[in-house]
Parts: C-alpha cells; sequence; structure tokens
C-alpha cells in the first residue's frame, strides 16, 4: 500500500518510469516543455530576464546554461536566471494550482543539462515535478492566494525538488527529505499585483533555485519533517486558512490521474483570468463594427472578479499593472483585437485609455470559473453579449497548440520560421534523445536571435 502525504508524493516521484507512463501524459510534458521555451524565447528582451542574468555570480562555472546570455553556469543559478526569463512575460502555462511550468522546467533543464541526462530522464522529472506541485497546490490555492501568496512558487519549489531529485536519481527517502526541505523554502507575495512592481519574476526562479538547493541538501543527507506538508505546524496550516483541512486526497488515484493533463496556455500574456475577457472583449468589437462602445460590463467568478488588481482602472505605468487588469485587458482588445505584450506595455496608447473608464467588473455569485460573460452597450442603442462556453478547456495545452503558439511567438519576435521549426524537432523527438545537449542548444540558437532582434 502506498504511504499518504509527503511520503506518498516522495515513492511516486523517485519510483516514476517515462517508458510506463501513457502516450497522453508523455505528449502534455511535451507539449509543457514546447511551449514554456518558446514563451521563455518571447521573453529575451524583458527587463527581468536581463536584471536575473546580471545577479548570478559570474565567477561560477558548470554544466547549466543561462538562456538569456549563453553563460555556462551551476545548475541552481541557471534555474534562478531561467525562471526569471520563463515568467517575464507572464504568458506561462496555467492550472487552478498556479503556473508550474515556470519553476519546474527551468530546475529540469538546468539539472538535466549538467547531468548529460536523456530525454526519457526528462520526461519523467517534468512529469513528477509537475504532478506533485499541482497536487499539493490543487484543493488549497484559493486560500493561499486570499492571504496574498503566490501559488506559482510556493507550489512550485516542491516540484523544482520533485524533477531535480529524479534527475539526480534519488531514492524514495531522500526524495521525501528534498520535499520536506522545499516546504521550508516557498515563498512569494502578490503584493506586486497592488503595486504594479516588477518582482514577480523572481518568485519563479527563487523557487526554481530553492528546488535545486533542496535536492543538493536531501543527496548530501539532510532530512525533513515528513509532515512538513500536513503537520500541525506544516506548510498546509502556515499558508491556509484556519481551521481548513487540506491534501486529504493526495496520494489518490497517484500515478493514474495526472493533474498535468488539466494543464492550459494562455493565447495572451495576461492573468489567466482574463483570457475570455480578451476573447470576448475582441469578438463583441468585431460585431460592432463602426459603432462606439459606450459602456462593457464583464462578469466573473467572485474570486477573479475581486482578485488582487483585477479591477485596477489605471493610471497604468507597469507591465504588471496592465496585464492584472480586466478594464485594461478588455480595453487592448476591443481597440486592437488582442492583448499582444506590446500593446500590454503602451501605457499612454489614448484608443485604449479613452475605453477603460467605461468597463465594469461585477462580482457574479453562482457564475462558474474561468467562464466570463461580457455584456456590451453601443452607441446606436445596440446591446451585444458574448459568453465563455468551454471555460478552461478552451485553452488546452495540447501539442498542436503548443507547436502553433511556438510559430506565432517566433513571429511576434522578428524571427524567421527556421528558429520555430528546430525548437519544435528538439522536443518531439526529446523522450528518443540520449541526451538533451541537443534540446538545450536549440533554445540557445532561438534565444541568440531573439536578443539580436530585440537590439
Amino acid at each position: 500500500m502506498r504511504p499518504d502525504g509527503l511520503a506518498a508524493l516522495g515513492q511516486f516521484a523517485a519510483s516514476l518510469d517515462a517508458t510506463r507512463l501513457p502516450a497522453p501524459v508523455i505528449d502534455k510534458a511535451k507539449s509543457c516543455l514546447l511551449y514554456g521555451l518558446a514563451v521563455g524565447v518571447a521573453g529575451m528582451a524583458s527587463r527581468q530576464a536581463a536584471q536575473a542574468a546580471t545577479a548570478i555570480d559570474r565567477v561560477a562555472a558548470g554544466g547549466a546554461t543561462c538562456f538569456y546570455d549563453d553563460r555556462a553556469t551551476l545548475p541552481a543559478l541557471a534555474a534562478f536566471a531561467n525562471g526569471a526569463l520563463f515568467h517575464a512575460r507572464v504568458q506561462d502555462d496555467a492550472h487552478p494550482a498556479g503556473h508550474a511550468g515556470v519553476v519546474v522546467l527551468p530546475a529540469a533543464l538546468a539539472v538535466a543539462e549538467a547531468r548529460n541526462a536523456s530525454g526519457t530522464d526528462l520526461i519523467a522529472a517534468l512529469v513528477a515535478g509537475y504532478e506533485v506541485a499541482l497536487r499539493i497546490g490543487r484543493d488549497h490555492a484559493a486560500d493561499a492566494s486570499a492571504r496574498g501568496f503566490r501559488t506559482t512558487p510556493i507550489y512550485g519549489v516542491f516540484g523544482a525538488a520533485a524533477a531535480a531529485s529524479r534527475l539526480e536519481g534519488l531514492d524514495e527517502v531522500a526524495m521525501t527529505n528534498a520535499l520536506g526541505l522545499a516546504a521550508n523554502m516557498a515563498g512569494g507575495l502578490r503584493e506586486f499585483a497592488e503595486t504594479g512592481s516588477e518582482d514577480f519574476p523572481f518568485h519563479a526562479g527563487s523557487a526554481a533555485s530553492n528546488g535545486i538547493s533542496a535536492m543538493k541538501l536531501a543527496a548530501s543527507g539532510a532530512n525533513a519533517s515528513t509532515s512538513a506538508l500536513d503537520g500541525p505546524a506544516g506548510f498546509y496550516r502556515a499558508y491556509g486558512a484556519e481551521g481548513r483541512r487540506y491534501g486529504r486526497d493526495l496520494a489518490h488515484d497517484l500515478g493514474h490521474h495526472f493533474e498535468i493533463m488539466v494543464v492550459t496556455y494562455k493565447p495572451y500574456p495576461i492573468c489567466q483570468f482574463h483570457r475570455g475577457v480578451v476573447r470576448g472583449a475582441a469578438s463583441l468589437a468585431r460585431q460592432a463594427g463602426s459603432a462606439s462602445l459606450a459602456s462593457l460590463r464583464v462578469r466573473m467568478h467572485p474570486f477573479e472578479a475581486d482578485f488582487f488588481g483585477v479591477r485596477f482602472a489605471g493610471p497604468f505605468a507597469s507591465f504588471p499593472q496592465t496585464f492584472m487588469s480586466v478594464p485594461f485587458c478588455a480595453a487592448l482588445a476591443w481597440a486592437r483585437g488582442t492583448a499582444s505584450y506590446a500593446g500590454l506595455i503602451d501605457f499612454a496608447a489614448g484608443d485604449v485609455r479613452a475605453l477603460v473608464p467605461r468597463i465594469a467588473v461585477i462580482a457574479e455569485p453562482g457564475r462558474e470559473r474561468y467562464a466570463p460573460a461580457l455584456e456590451a452597450r453601443l452607441d446606436d442603442g445596440r446591446i451585444l453579449a458574448w459568453e465563455e462556453r468551454e471555460r478552461a478547456g478552451a485553452y488546452d495545452l495540447t501539442w498542436r497548440a503548443a507547436r502553433d503558439m511556438t510559430e506565432q511567438l517566433m513571429v511576434e519576435v522578428g524571427l524567421p520560421p527556421s528558429h520555430g521549426a528546430t525548437l519544435i524537432a528538439a522536443v518531439s523527438q526529446i523522450d528518443d534523445a540520449a541526451s538533451v545537449a541537443p534540446l538545450a542548444d536549440a533554445m540557445r540558437a532561438a534565444g541568440r536571435a531573439a536578443r539580436a532582434a530585440a537590439d
């Protein structure tokens, strides 16, 4: 019988064999990998990616790549810089428990590259990392968020530790210790959404680096409480709501039901709550034709409508203020037909700013999550309506979606199609690759081209 709690996750992650995974799970892991790398390439022009690369020790030599500047460095340092790079556009893969990919992928890639691991081992590490992070967070995330914690780093650090430990070949006891140590390293606050500060990408980098540190400690013989997750003074109580019990189904169907299969993507670099808002506003604007918008009411699940930064209506001076703001995202989509990164950092855009005051966010009890409904009143008297019918399923991160987004993002940053094709080919063949080196080479080449295009 499988143990409960943290020990169950440790046993699962340590013993995970990619050759025994269902084909859809392998395809999903490859889709997450491709999508995460492509978003990383598209983030090369961000200030935070440059800051993270500058901050890491330039003397430390190692076998992992800091993709921002192609420097070979220690895995923990590469994971920090690459986590910030992958998260800088906030166009991450998504799950109700956060954005696991921007933490798990950098940690796994750094350790895999340093160890010259096989592609099969990388896939096993990714699935282990996603499953651990998302199972820990799936019934806890809403309460942790309400307290001001960011789900991406506080659960991602567990995923990073699991992925790194799987690549290091730790047994189930050491793996469980790594996860317990990771519980002591979780952190990251949502205050950036209230103030518009730009510290959010470093949350992913720190969590990825801390996960590797937890693995290194466990590999050296360090231990941690097996009840670090659910004990009376454990992670769940510290980060959750008083009197609530979490993780009761943590090990249920473990190895048969995979949380990674629920992971979605973002067509736009915005909060995942706003995907339908942008699609709906763009659709209504097309229906409106030459008529002007008098008002737009956006009805959302109360958790989403009242979330940090969602109702912010300006003035806008930073990317976090715009990507978290429904009024700005909806105004941008109405005016431009989409929500591009360039549009989200165009804080002085008169056509967008003029629409923001006309947009209201309504918390609607009983409305489902990820299912916004929009009602537009036009100056010619017409009323138009749009509602997200497919919920999060409209954004399922399939291989086709990952491939299409890779091609789209390469065009957006001014790269020829060949870079996207090389990246797609490297990931598609990863489960047959003897080494992750070709994948790292493809990422380095695309990153160099993206930096050159941005100069």
